[in-house]
């Protein structure tokens, strides 16, 4: 016997937001420290992160146009759970657990298209679109089948996910306790009045970045302005001193945004001026700004006046990250030859600052290795973003689940 008493493994995990952490993340920004270096590099904290944060929160599953047609059923992963997505004969988008009621086989492996229903492949239950259960073969014995479902079957339907579809965005909460979702989602659309995101498409591009690092290292560097000036070489050029700012809070998200004065991608002047169409209807503010919102607790969206970049973090391991990023134009210029350039050239300019910030996360990632680290001395304008951060990260996985 080692003398470690049972449950001390998940204390010590769980102290690493524990009241001491709280309070001085709790402290203004220049007295403040940053979660201690085990939630970026214990593996049991990241299994943590899945159980009491991403299962509790509103978690992005995937885009709505991944099952454009009714009878898509696309199987995903969501904290590491197995997840199927399927839009319903009334074109609606729902999530199930990938699973059987039955016996626990995994009801999907691949994507399918016009499918009227789902069928376990171990005993051939066949399930609606909408979860319920609709045939048992030899449920009754030999050649005696189920074929209509009774009122002591709603236990029989599929285990169904409570689910959120924002604009091309679907989103789940696992455990189906967090906030409605129009009162989680609500600051954001707040920040993002005036632009109008129903008139974007998702082209055919996405970017797929692997990062040596924590998720949440990865996303506080793309939330970090300070570190254009020494990282980014290009970007420092392209970007004028007013347009870096310190990120703000609303709600549990945070936001940045900025203005221009070139036309193009938005990220530096675009000389081909081949003219990207604009949202409609755009104010002259608008016209010439961007805002970039994080939104909780792994996902950003930048909108800028002909583009939108939704980018989602995967978490993988503790030290790996997986970084997609989808490319939004308005309506035809997600797909026209003529804007295929343009495109091209947004998808580079994205490409070489993640290729850029690759290397920083890595040895951010290494210096939590350092027992001298604490939290780190913020940066009193540049990091009330980072604090922010944290401390939204320590509250939700206290009050995640019941040993909180």
């Amino acid at each position: 016997m080692n003398g470690t008493r049972p449950g001390a493994s998940r204390e010590n995990t769980l102290a690493v937001v524990g009241d001491a952490v709280l309070e001085r993340l709790q402290r203004d920004t220049r007295d403040a420290r940053g979660l201690p270096n085990a939630a970026f590099t214990d593996p049991a904290f990241h299994e943590l992160e899945k159980e009491r944060l991403f299962s509790h929160t509103w978690a992005f599953a995937a885009s709505a146009s991944l099952v454009p047609r009714r009878g898509d059923i696309l199987p995903i992963r969501v904290a590491g759970r197995p997840v199927i997505l399927v839009r319903g004969q009334d074109d609606t988008v729902r999530a199930f657990h990938n699973v059987c009621p039955h016996r626990g086989a995994r009801l999907v492996t691949e994507a399918q298209g016009g499918k009227p229903a789902i069928t376990c492949p171990y005993h051939a239950w066949t399930f609606g679109l909408d979860g319920a259960p609709r045939n048992r073969p030899h449920y009754h014995g030999p050649g005696q089948h189920q074929t209509e479902a009774r009122n002591d079957d709603r236990d029989t339907c599929l285990f169904g996910i409570r689910s959120a579809t924002w604009h091309d965005w679907v989103f789940v909460n696992l455990d189906g306790r967090a906030e409605p979702f129009d009162d989680f989602i609500a600051p954001v659309e707040r920040e993002f009045a005036g632009n109008d995101l129903s008139v974007f498409r998702r082209s055919e591009l996405a970017m797929h970045h692997e990062f040596a690092s924590n998720w949440k290292l990865v996303v506080e560097n793309y939330c970090d302005f300070y570190h254009v000036f020494s990282v980014h070489p290009a970007l420092d050029v392209a970007m004028s001193p007013t347009m870096r700012r310190a990120m703000w809070p609303g709600g549990p998200h945070m936001f940045n945004g900025y203005s221009f004065d070139h036309s193009g991608t938005g990220i530096s002047p675009d000389a081909s001026e081949l003219g990207l169409p604009q949202q409609p209807g755009l104010s002259p503010e608008k016209a010439s700004s961007m805002v970039f919102g994080l939104v909780f607790p792994n996902v950003a969206i930048n909108v800028y006046p002909e583009s939108v970049q939704f980018s989602h973090f995967e978490p993988v391991a503790a030290d790996r990250t997986i970084m997609h990023m989808w490319f939004y134009y308005v309506g035809d210029a997600a797909t026209a030859p003529e804007h295929g350039q343009a495109r091209q050239r947004l998808y580079d300019d994205w490409a070489q600052l993640n290729a850029e910030d690759e290397g920083i996360c890595r040895q951010i990632q290494e210096g939590r290795a350092c027992d001298a680290y604490d939290g780190g001395r913020m940066a009193p304008y540049w990091d009330t973003g980072t604090i922010h951060y944290h401390r939204q990260i320590a509250l939700a996985i206290r009050d995640g689940g019941p040993a909180a």
